[in-house]
């Protein structure tokens, strides 16, 4: 695998712009972005969750070579484990500083059609069905979604679609992998599963959310009405503690925040707590601990198992990759992990969303 640094101006108006077409996989945070053109080599099958690892250790293994001892692995892993995994090891890498420093691009106006959705009535018999489960069962949390589809009369352009993601999700995660049949899993999320950077682990769960304004006053208030209603307070404690699990089989010194903070993005509001700590193996990869985390109550419920079965019973779509996990580790073990959500299936003509609704 070839590694290439370049400008975030070739990476935004060149490599975005005339190569995303061909790229597997594109990655970006606040720190850096990433491009991965061509397949060195891919799996794309069913894998358990807790053999993730292992598969990619594998293929990183095998890339290995004398000019290069540490490459880079990207990967989308489904909501369900039955549903096929991505990984790829790209023939070449390109990596930039940040590309989010230019304004969205104007686009002509699209004409589009709802061709599919999950019916109002399935959904509100979805949530009926939930709450004689709290009543009845262990399960004191479920996150249910819908799913859309919209079919455009014009071309989707998925190098301004892509472009446009970055510009406004400036303290996100934005993401465009290659899902097969000219399909592009496009998304910009807020929400950090885990990432490793030599010994350091971070965790950053998002839950509760209230809808952010133009309006500084209202978006006051909605910020005070986070830290201080309970079910927030309590669905988000119930993601900090599985989170907080997981990361204390792995680490030392690990610091969770007694109470959340609200972080904000272009349209929300969200309760988050940073979990950091240091691993006390330095084998262990940031996959792994991923693996063990995914999914989070915040997109799945609690307790786990219970939460996934009734979504499996209660929708009648399969997610995919939506609420599933995406992202990157090197053959070290470094990488970044962030949870599928504000993301779509993104055709030629035709787009795919889903969303998470009830908890």
């Amino acid at each position: 695998m070839k590694r290439s640094v370049i400008g975030y101006s070739k990476m935004q108006q060149d490599l975005c712009e005339h190569e995303l077409e061909n790229a597997s996989f594109f990655f970006s945070s606040q720190a850096n972005t990433m491009m991965g053109l061509g397949k060195s080599l891919e799996v794309n099958k069913a894998i358990n969750f807790d053999s993730l690892w292992q598969e990619a250790k594998r293929l990183l293994d095998t890339a290995k070579n004398a000019e290069n001892d540490n490459p880079v692995l990207f990967a989308v892993v489904p909501f369900d484990q039955e549903h096929p995994t991505r990984m790829v090891v790209p023939e070449q890498l390109f990596i930039s500083s940040s590309t989010r420093a230019s304004a969205p691009e104007q686009q002509e106006s699209a004409v589009a059609k709802i061709i599919s959705g999950f019916s109002d009535n399935q959904y509100v018999e979805g949530v009926e069905n939930a709450l004689q489960r709290f009543e009845q069962t262990e399960l004191s949390k479920v996150v249910l979604s819908r799913a859309v589809e919209v079919e455009t009369e014009s071309d989707i352009n998925q190098a301004k679609f892509l472009k446009n993601l970055l510009s406004v999700n400036s303290k996100g995660f934005t993401f465009s992998v290659d899902v097969g049949d000219g399909k592009k899993l496009m998304g910009a999320s807020p929400e950090l599963l885990v990432s490793r950077r030599g010994h350091y682990l971070t965790s950053n769960p998002l839950a509760g959310s209230r809808p952010r304004s133009n309006d500084s006053l209202a978006n006051q208030e909605s910020r005070l009405s986070l830290l201080n209603t309970a079910k927030d307070l309590h669905e988000h404690g119930l993601v900090v503690e599985e989170v907080e699990r997981v990361m204390s089989k792995y680490c030392r010194n690990l610091y969770t925040p007694m109470v959340p903070s609200v972080i904000e993005t272009n349209t929300m509001l969200h309760l988050s707590t940073v979990l950091e700590g240091q691993l006390d193996d330095p084998e262990t990869s940031s996959l792994q601990v991923a693996s063990e985390l995914h999914p989070t109550p915040a997109v799945c419920g609690y307790p786990r198992e219970t939460a996934y079965d009734a979504i499996r019973e209660l929708e009648a779509f399969d997610r995919g990759y939506f609420t599933g996990m995406v992202g990157w580790c090197d053959a070290r073990g470094n990488g970044e992990w962030v949870v599928t959500i504000r993301c779509a299936e993104v055709g030629q003509k035709n787009a795919d969303f889903a969303g998470r609704d009830c908890q």
